[in-house]
């Protein structure tokens, strides 16, 4: 059903300070960093092999699901996406495995949004399924 490890999102309080100690300890790079307002982030992307690392700060640390991770848990993994070959094949059999899902109802798969993984079915780790391109 997963055939890779499309992406690792990391929370942490500043993008920048990590994206600085990933490139000094491990001479990791940043391809693009900045802002996405529609999601509460400003993130910076590390090309790692054919995946990649994503940090990620909330824009407000008061506000959104980073900054509630950021203090409940932590900088740390907040989600990982992994990459399906056919999204509705895998929804059918985790909802046949009895799985927790997010987002898998009719109306918002028809949206186009994506489908993830409650943490509740994988020991405290959000995953989102991501279609094969």
């Amino acid at each position: 059903m997963f055939s890779r490890i499309r992406a690792v999102h990391i929370a942490v309080n500043s993008v920048q300070e990590a994206s600085s100690e990933y490139q000094s300890s491990f001479g990791l790079e940043v391809s693009r960093s900045g802002e996405v307002p529609a999601l509460g982030i400003r993130n910076a992307i590390i090309p790692v092999g054919d995946a990649i690392l994503e940090l990620i700060e909330p824009l407000d640390p008061q506000q959104g699901p980073v900054a509630r991770f950021l203090r409940d848990r932590g900088e740390g993994v907040y989600m990982m996406a992994l990459e399906v070959e056919d999204l509705d094949s895998a929804v059918r059999m985790l909802q046949e495995r009895g799985v927790r899902l997010i987002d898998a109802d009719p109306e918002a798969r028809a949206r186009g949004g994506p489908v993830f993984i409650h943490p509740r079915s994988t020991r405290g780790v959000l995953i989102e399924m991501v279609e094969k391109s």
